[in-house]
């Protein structure tokens, strides 16, 4: 016994004096002019190549050697090599800043050395091995992540025309009068000092089981000026997981990735370091586009382990097309449990270039906002960035999960994640709150209080969904004002019962006037909603209004952001209506969304047109119809993923085509029902990256009537064509409104849009889009139309056009010109007839 106490007593001993002798210095690089924080930065103790060690992603440094050190060198890519002497020689040094200084040329300037790159074999390796450690390829895992996000500017202390503003953006809340005063008067470089402009925390707990099956739980959550925040995910939804898939996905705009097979030919690659980390060697290269390629690109550097020759660290920017947002990417990697290369930290910075902090705004140009106060874009504090942080923990791969265990909702919030304690909160954090993140909270917390953010952040909701919240009801700002050309301007107003009143009954009604019809209507609703979640909804509606005559409408058919929405400007045909009708909808069967209706309606034509029914060689011709019908809608999406959140269920969209059906019976005698006949319709819509080639889209539609029906009943065919006005996105461009009739027809419409990808000059990059639409139809029972003249599309209606957009922008729309050509069976004989000339406009938000 007593030898093994002495036994013990000597290996402790031992382990003692060899940690005695061991030195360490630990420490922070950052760039010496901007003090951002610089990753991965290799360093050696000067003299001993292999003693050595890397800067994490956050710039931070600890490098132990077993005798004293007396200098380091600091190597990183694009910045001056650095010597930094220690004249303290102490065991442990802690806290030093190495500023380093970015060289005077760019990564882009240099050019391949000829003869054999050595890069290329290892890049050739890095793609063989894409598959084996890309972390989405595992059959499953499961993680925790911490996610920051914050916003703040590069304001510089010195500038005078910043100190000269005032800061009242950032007052206090107004029963501190006092000290409001004195916070008014100091400059916005000073408070930007102490705090952010904002900031988010979450913690998420994540699920994947291959190929495509995730679910995401927020289950902490905490927003600067916010109580119940849907922002949570934006820290993990604004940046790529991993940097393995072909083309990384930013803004909704694809970049090549340069270890994609197609990379090779279009990137040029150097090796600029090699490092040594314990038995691997570390390759460290640089990549950027090849001048002669055009392409949407990145450039960056790759530091590839020899280890499976995965990625370890990644260092990336896209090619900026407009110098509007540069984005600064940086990801980690770690060999967990020596069988997988995961992430393990994940960084993005949003840096906008052109954003000007005045008074009492931050203006976000070009083409947004008052000018006035925009200085020189180059000016290092003339930026507004938005930094995003994930640290991913707890990895476990390979787990037990089955497809059962996931649904449509891909990411959602728990009930309590607003709430958590701080126990939650400090088991997750990468570290303690510091200063100024602690001010950010009690300063924008105190000012959310005092300004009711969370009751703004209502009304944005009822905004974004075009209603807004006037008291206990909400404000229909779609029937303000709108315009087609049978109304021409249509002026209104709407009222429904909101949240405040109940969350599931809803009561509500609308009245119009139309500045060229010069009549009144009007129209309410009652609606039940039984789920929130699954949309169960029972609603009955009365309205005495008019109706596109030969027009079809989809069940929840979205056109937000499309063009398509521009039809009804051109709508000069419409029919009134007086409909009373009963709807259930619900969603169903994972990825189905149905709509069942009954209604009874009275249609009044307003052209002179009349139908006519043969009974005993008597021919009775009439201008107003009952109609009596029953039926269904249904929207099918597959696989489209839901984020459910605290202002209901978001779609995330789907990358499959979305179909659209709808199937009405009329009914002849119940509720005084004039027509026996049955209607179907159809839509298929799918739109389509095609890396490096653009983006194309195609829409197909069809329907049929089976009945003698009158022309209101039928279909018009989707015609836009009027000169030098607005093009709408799947119709027919050159077509004259109301020149066909159908009683069965099928359309399609496609378009490739080629953006930037034909023409790459420095400030002028127009995109070119082809669009090439064609349609078919049939019309049974010609003879029972009277008093209307119109065409058939028996034989083939044809048009295809060229739009060059992008020709005029700003930061929420996209101005350009298109020109369209008929052609075919119904092509007029004078040329010049067949032509359309149009402005295209894109909404956006970037």
């Amino acid at each position: 016994m007593g030898k093994k106490i002495i036994y013990i007593l000597f290996v402790l001993g031992l382990s003692l004096n060899l940690h005695a002798q061991q030195y360490e210095v630990e420490g922070k690089v950052v760039d010496k002019n901007t003090h951002a924080v610089l990753p991965f930065v290799n360093m050696i103790v000067t003299g001993s190549p292999q003693n050595g060690a890397t800067a994490d992603i956050d710039g931070n440094f600890k490098i132990i050697s077993l005798s004293p050190i007396h200098s380091l060198t600091f190597s990183y890519v694009g910045y001056h090599d650095a010597i930094i002497t220690l004249k303290d020689t102490a065991r442990v040094i802690k806290n030093l800043t190495i500023r380093l200084e970015e060289e005077a040329y760019h990564l882009n300037e240099v050019l391949v050395l000829p003869g054999v790159n050595p890069a290329l074999r290892i890049i050739r390796q890095a793609i063989d091995n894409r598959d084996r450690n890309n972390p989405e390829k595992v059959r499953s895992f499961t993680y925790v992540s911490y996610n920051k996000m914050y916003c703040t500017s590069d304001l510089k202390a010195h500038s005078d025309s910043i100190n000269s503003l005032d800061s009242t953006i950032l007052k206090k809340p107004k029963a501190d009068t006092a000290k409001q005063k004195t916070l008014d008067k100091r400059p916005i470089s000073e408070i930007l000092k102490n705090q952010y402009l904002f900031l988010l925390e979450s913690v998420s707990e994540r699920r994947y089981l291959y190929p495509d099956h995730n679910h995401e739980q927020i289950i902490a959550s905490r927003t600067s000026g916010l109580k119940d925040s849907p922002f949570a995910l934006l820290a993990t939804q604004m940046q790529s997981f991993s940097f393995y898939t072909d083309h990384i996905s930013i803004l909704g705009h694809d970049y090549m990735n340069p270890i994609s097979p197609g990379g090779l030919k279009r990137y040029n690659y150097i090796i600029q370091d090699t490092l040594y980390n314990g038995k691997d060697t570390v390759f460290v290269i640089s990549f950027h586009p090849r001048k002669d390629k055009n392409f949407s690109g990145m450039k960056g550097v790759l530091y590839i382990n020899n280890n499976g020759y995965a990625i370890q660290n990644v260092l990336a920017q896209p090619l900026n097309e407009h110098g509007t947002v540069t984005i600064h990417i940086q990801q980690k990697y770690e060999f967990i449990k020596n069988t997988q290369w995961f992430p393990i930290q994940l960084n993005t910075d949003w840096v906008y270039n052109n954003t000007v902090v005045n008074d009492s705004v931050a203006v976000i140009g070009p083409g947004g906002g008052d000018t006035s106060h925009r200085r020189n874009p180059d000016d290092d504090y003339n930026k507004l960035k938005i930094v995003t942080r994930s640290y991913i923990r707890d990895i476990v791969l390979d787990t037990t999960l089955r497809k059962r265990d996931f649904g449509r909702v891909e990411v959602e919030f728990a009930k309590n994640a607003s709430s958590q304690s701080d126990t939650l909160w400090n088991k997750y954090r990468i570290d303690t709150l510091s200063r100024k993140e602690k001010n950010t909270y009690h300063v924008i917390d105190s000012l959310g209080h005092a300004e009711h953010f969370d009751q703004k952040l209502k009304w944005f909701e009822t905004l974004s969904s075009g209603k807004l919240k006037w008291g206990v009801t909400d404000i229909d700002l779609n029937k303000i004002l709108n315009y087609n050309g049978y109304e021409k301007f249509r002026l209104g107003f709407g009222l429904h019962t909101n949240d405040e009143i109940s969350k599931f009954v809803s009561v509500g009604g609308y009245g119009a006037y139309g500045t060229n019809d010069q009549a009144f209507k009007y129209g309410g609703d009652i609606g039940f909603l039984f789920n929130p979640y699954s949309h169960l909804k029972l609603d009955f509606a009365y309205k005495n209004d008019v109706i596109e005559s030969g027009g079809i409408n989809f069940y929840n058919d979205d056109h937000f952001l499309s063009t398509e929405a521009y039809h009804d400007y051109f709508v000069n045909n419409m029919d009134k209506i007086e409909e009373k009708q009963a709807s259930l909808s619900f969603d169903a069967l994972q990825y189905f969304q149905f709509n069942l209706f009954g209604d009874q309606q009275t249609r009044t034509v307003t052209n002179g047109y009349e139908f006519g029914v043969n009974n005993n060689n008597v021919s009775f011709l009439s201008n107003q119809y009952q109609f009596t019908e029953v039926g269904l809608g249904i929207r099918f999406a597959y696989k489209e993923k839901f984020l459910k959140s605290p202002l209901g269920m978001i779609s995330l969209g789907t990358k499959y085509p979305i179909v659209w059906a709808n199937i009405t019976k009329g009914l002849n005698g119940p509720l005084d029902g004039q027509y026996d006949y049955t209607k179907y319709d159809l839509k298929i819509s799918k739109g389509f990256q095609i890396h490096q080639v653009g983006y194309s889209a195609i829409e197909v539609l069809g329907g049929c009537v089976n009945g003698n029906v009158p022309s209101t009943l039928l279909y018009n065919g989707r015609a836009s064509f009027e000169q030098f006005t607005l093009a709408v996105d799947n119709s027919f461009e050159t077509m004259r409104l109301n020149e066909f009739m159908s009683s069965r027809y099928v359309d399609i419409f496609y378009s490739h849009d080629f953006m930037s990808y034909l023409f790459h000059l420095k400030h002028f990059r127009p995109h070119v889009k082809i669009v090439s639409h064609a349609g078919w139809g049939s019309l049974d029972y010609p003879s029972t139309h009277y008093f209307y003249t119109f065409k058939t599309m028996d034989k083939g209606y044809y048009e295809s056009g060229i739009e060059l957009n992008n020709l005029i922008r700003s930061s929420f729309f996209r101005l350009g010109f298109g020109t369209y050509y008929r052609y075919g069976p119904y092509a007029f004989s004078n040329t010049s007839d067949n032509f359309a000339f149009k402005l295209t406009l894109v909404t956006v938000f970037e």
